[in-house]
């Protein structure tokens, strides 16, 4: 009797145990599997946020070295003379920038028209995303800039009202803006009429302060065409009937007497990429927060069902016990010697 009282107190306590190991080391392999995926988590939104800072730093590095260069950069719709027309200020007889009636600016280009004054000649907006940013490159440390519209389209179309908030978001304020900015209607050769040539210039004037509320700003009628053929046949007349001398006069002074507007510029310029910054910061801060709720929501939720599942596995062993403690009752009853007394009825 003593040897089936040992066996069988022996097989419910392993089994018990076994029951118990089996789910608790079960618990144990969930619970850090979604710990780490939370972990994971953090990390990719800890190495963006390090990749923004120093993308930053990197940005601001730059506007530092650019403090005291000028930049004139040209902005407008592909075919609408900006390389043209920086080729017409330049003054040379070879074209410096591509002229072509199909898209050939892709990228920033420069040329540098006299110390720490550079002109960019921009790729057209609205031509595809990476042309768009490599503009808004341009546009962002732009000292001046030439907007350029052909008169020969008539009246300003959407997508340069577009292009305009686009500019507008490149700079601090709007009087900032005004006053670095130039309106260039190319073109004026087309035009015969300078009754027509004065409707179509208020329209569009008017029309751009009513979308985008600039009116303050200079504006230059230039024809590119006239300009190239009075510089070829060494004509004076046909490069001031042009209008290209009276807008180069007008950069040559503004350079002179702006100077000063590169270090404005370049404080601007910071501002922004701070504003930027931040704002992909806070961004990022949200979408961290949301993750770290879940995962806490997740734990929290793992940890009550951890507690429910040793809850029921505790009362699962005690009745165990309670029942090994009977089987051990009715053991002793049976080896008590008032039944060892007795004879066997058979």
């Amino acid at each position: 009797m003593q040897k089936y009282k040992f066996n069988y107190q022996n097989f419910l306590w392993k089994s018990a145990n076994n029951f118990r190991e089996t789910n608790t080391s079960c618990i144990q392999w969930q619970k850090p599997r979604k710990l780490y995926r939370g972990q994971v988590g953090i990390e990719m939104k800890s190495d963006k946020l390090n990749k923004i800072l120093r993308e930053y730093q990197k940005d601001i590095n730059n506007v530092v070295n650019e403090k005291e260069v000028f930049y004139l950069v040209n902005a407008g719709r592909m075919n609408h003379g900006k390389s043209s027309l920086l080729n017409s200020l330049i003054g040379q007889s070879e074209d410096y920038f591509e002229v072509q009636d199909r898209r050939t600016t892709v990228k920033n280009k420069e040329y540098q028209y006299d110390d720490n004054i550079i002109f960019v000649d921009t790729p057209g907006l609205n031509a595809d995303e990476h042309d768009d940013r490599e503009a808004i490159k341009a546009y962002k440390k732009a000292s001046l800039i030439l907007f350029v519209h052909n008169l020969s389209v008539g009246d300003v179309r959407k997508e340069e009202i577009r292009d305009l908030k686009t500019i507008i978001s490149c700079f601090s304020d709007m009087k900032s803006l005004e006053e670095q900015l130039v309106l260039v209607l190319t073109g004026k050769d087309s035009i015969t009429s300078l009754e027509d040539l004065s409707s179509i210039k208020e329209k569009i004037l008017l029309d751009i302060k009513n979308e985008v509320g600039l009116s303050n700003f200079k504006v230059f009628e230039v024809s590119n065409t006239t300009f190239k053929k009075g510089l070829e046949n060494k004509k004076k007349k046909l490069q001031e009937h042009s209008g290209v001398l009276a807008l180069k006069l007008y950069i040559e002074k503004y350079i002179a007497d702006n100077r000063a507007t590169t270090r404005t510029r370049a404080m601007e310029r910071i501002d922004l990429l701070t504003a930027n910054v931040r704002e992909l910061i806070e961004v990022d801060l949200k979408k961290l927060k949301s993750i770290l709720d879940k995962k806490e929501k997740e734990i929290n939720t793992n940890i009550s069902k951890l507690f429910r599942l040793i809850d029921n596995k505790v009362s699962f062993i005690k009745g165990i016990n309670e029942r090994v403690d009977l089987c051990n009752q009715q053991i002793k009853e049976l080896s008590a010697p008032e039944y060892n007394s007795e004879p066997w009825p058979f």
